[in-house]
């Protein structure tokens, strides 16, 4: 699951981590500690951009 090697975008420490992606198409990492997090913002920018 978590096989990238870089740095996670919400906790900014070098980690393994996981490619998120937001409706709009940008890409962001999250390591495991902040995996929950970062589905939890993700979600709810989504939904936010869906409303407009």
């Amino acid at each position: 699951m978590f096989n990238l090697e870089g740095h996670c975008d919400w906790c900014r420490k070098p980690a393994m981590v996981l490619q998120h992606q937001y409706c709009d198409g940008a890409k962001y990492y999250a390591c495991s500690s902040c995996n929950d997090y970062a589905k939890i913002d993700i979600r709810e920018y989504d939904l936010a951009e869906m409303e407009k």
